[in-house]
């Protein structure tokens, strides 16, 4: 397989500043580990925005992403500070889940590509 198709596959799903050192062990790798990684299986990390723009709340993109721990806490967050009597702690903890959210959607976006780097390097090595 043509290292430039490989490079415009994984355009997307890594990060931009990896693609010449990609594109470098693409041209070092033999053929049979090219091959393979038509068989690695990567994350968009689209879907791992989208997620997190509409489930992220419940912890779907960290699931997504694959970091369990994350998502459970997330839901915790999200019952607890659902189910508190007291309004300023339960608002306190719904703000803190709010903040996080957004935040992932930058730290999930970069975290899958970042899975993803790792995957292709794993790879190519």
């Amino acid at each position: 397989m043509d290292s430039n198709v490989i490079l415009m596959m994984l355009k997307d799903k890594i990060p931009s500043q990896a693609l010449i050192i990609v594109q470098e062990k693409l041209q070092n790798a033999d053929e049979e580990k090219v091959n393979n990684l038509s068989l690695v299986p990567l994350k968009n990390p689209i879907i791992g925005l989208i997620l997190g723009l509409f489930l992220g709340s419940f912890g779907a993109d960290r699931f997504y992403k694959g970091d369990m721990g994350l998502g459970i806490a997330k839901i915790a967050l999200l019952f607890v500070g659902g189910a508190t009597t007291f309004l300023v702690i339960g608002g306190f903890l719904l703000l803190i889940l709010v903040i996080w959210c957004v935040a992932d959607y930058f730290f999930v976006w970069k975290g899958i590509q970042q899975d993803n780097l790792n995957r292709v390097l794993q790879v190519l090595n």
